[in-house]
């Protein structure tokens, strides 16, 4: 296994940052900005499927935190001296581009892959449901990142995306509530739909991936995959079983999250 060299907290700030961990921060901390604002996008789209005034404003609450998280992140970004004015001008004025502006955009908030998938307001709560625990496994290792100004960030999006998946509970069981067995037949089906997303969140296995051994060494990432997948699992049959809903064995993991 990798050994990890710099542990939490190792990095204060900006300044003076080892040329090649700087260069994975970057990376990380782009990738991860960026596609929170453009989750944002995406989740705003989704107003359209609310049912009921109250299913709108709680998911109104979910994209301005989603917008908040990309903020949050590129703050951190102008600090290590990127024009992320630019980013966010980019992705506003061209939304539906897979990387408007050279962003750097994960593949399941792509509109084209996005667009396509989600059909009915059972899709959005199963979404927040079954994906968002891979969310609240993957980004809840950023709280022990080695660089602090990620890992105080990081707590602050942790917490909210709990809210986020609580949000999905919450609607999947309003779902049942107003539409009974008919809803929970729908609910049940956009799990199968969005149980690869969830599984491929993670990452592949640590041992296939050139890349993880690298920010695992510069305390980046600082959880394996393998560990990922259990705190995911634990999470989201949780939730399946405490909304009545099944969880499904034998899907795969779509890592590279091109919802289909």
């Amino acid at each position: 296994m990798t050994e990890i060299t710099y542990g939490p907290g190792h990095f204060d700030g900006p300044d003076e940052l080892p040329a090649d961990y700087k260069n994975a921060l970057l990376e990380l901390l782009t990738f991860q900005a960026d596609s929170e604002f453009m989750g944002g996008m995406r989740v705003q789209e989704n107003l359209r499927f609310a049912p009921r005034p109250m299913e709108a404003l709680r998911l109104a609450k979910k994209v301005k935190e989603e917008f908040g998280h990309g903020v949050y992140l590129w703050t951190l970004l102008d600090d290590l001296g990127l024009d992320t004015n630019k980013r966010v001008q980019a992705i506003l004025q061209d939304p539906q581009a897979d990387s408007p502006g050279n962003t750097k955009i994960i593949n399941a908030f792509k509109y084209k892959n996005w667009s396509k998938v989600f059909t009915c307001w059972e899709d959005v709560a199963i979404f927040s449901l079954v994906v968002t625990p891979g969310a609240v496994a993957f980004l809840g290792q950023y709280k022990d990142s080695s660089y602090t100004p990620w890992a105080s960030v990081s707590d602050r999006i942790f917490k909210e995306e709990l809210g986020h998946l609580s949000f999905g509970e919450w609607a999947a069981k309003r779902v049942i509530e107003f539409d009974g067995e008919e809803g929970r037949a729908k609910l049940q089906k956009s799990v199968e739909k969005f149980l690869p997303i969830g599984l491929g969140f993670y990452g592949r296995d640590s041992k296939d991936s050139e890349n993880f051994k690298l920010y695992h060494r510069f305390g980046l990432k600082p959880k394996q995959p393998e560990e990922l997948k259990v705190v995911y699992l634990s999470i989201v049959k949780d939730r399946l079983a405490k909304v009545g809903l099944i969880y499904p064995e034998n899907i795969q993991a779509d890592y590279e999250m091109n919802i289909q």
